[in-house]
């Protein structure tokens, strides 16, 4: 029994001591493990930083470009080329009807906007053409035309208005104040022209010299005016 008791304490007392010295050796190794942890291999964090400053300088660029992008209006592309005037398609417009319309041949028309297609299905309602010819004149004016009628009201000038008379009303950018009420205007499209007596103020009027025809006026020069709605002209002053 006593040799019992000496062996299990000596027992004790060696795996108190191994206990102890595994222990001391964890804690020494404890801080190069954290370390090891919470440190990223010098690869990885080459690729960390290398993939931050790819993405940085991907950002920079596509901001660059999509402010290049969208800093560019269409009309403002169109005038870098040599446009003397434009068309703004409309509903159920083809290649032939825009000829028709503007006096501009289809393969003009074609060579001006080199985004339509061969067979001319691609055109979209709205989109603006390059027209490098047909019923424009020296010294003319390009604008959009549209209609109305005064339903005799009083127009701008002071006069009243009836819906068969050949009136015009101009935009804001040719009134002028009211210093052209009574004189006369020409108006060309697609081969035609009609006369009619600027009478009225049109504040929203498309385009920078944009006018507003009575109807009559508007049928002279386009037959198909209610469905088309607009129509490209030229016009100047008599």
């Amino acid at each position: 029994m006593v040799l019992r008791a000496i062996i299990h304490q000596r027992s004790v007392a060696i795996d108190h001591a191994w206990f102890m010295m595994v222990a001391s050796q964890l804690f020494l190794a404890l801080p190069a493990c954290v370390y090891l942890i919470s440190k990223k291999p010098p690869r990885q964090a080459h690729r960390s930083f290398t993939s931050k400053m790819f993405s940085k300088t991907f950002a920079a660029l596509l901001v660059t470009a999509l402010a290049q992008g969208i800093s560019a209006s269409p009309l403002e592309a169109l005038e870098a080329r040599a446009c003397t005037s434009t068309y703004t398609v409309v509903s159920g417009d083809t290649c032939n009807a825009i000829a028709s319309k503007t006096g501009v041949s289809v393969a003009t028309i074609e060579a001006d906007n080199p985004s339509i297609n061969s067979g001319c299905t691609n055109l979209q309602i709205g989109q603006v053409l390059c027209l490098s010819g047909g019923s424009t004149s020296s010294g003319g004016i390009n604008g959009i035309a549209t209609y109305y009628d005064p339903n005799g009201g009083y127009g701008a000038c002071g006069n009243i208005l009836q819906n068969s008379d050949y009136v015009v009303a101009l935009g804001p950018n040719d009134w002028a104040g009211g210093s052209h009420c009574g004189q006369t205007v020409t108006v060309q499209y697609a081969g035609r022209s009609v006369n009619v007596v600027v009478q009225d103020l049109c504040p929203g009027c498309q385009g920078d010299h944009g006018i507003d025809l009575t109807e009559p006026a508007m049928g002279t020069l386009d037959g198909n005016y209610i469905n088309d709605g607009h129509i490209n002209v030229v016009w100047n002053f008599d």
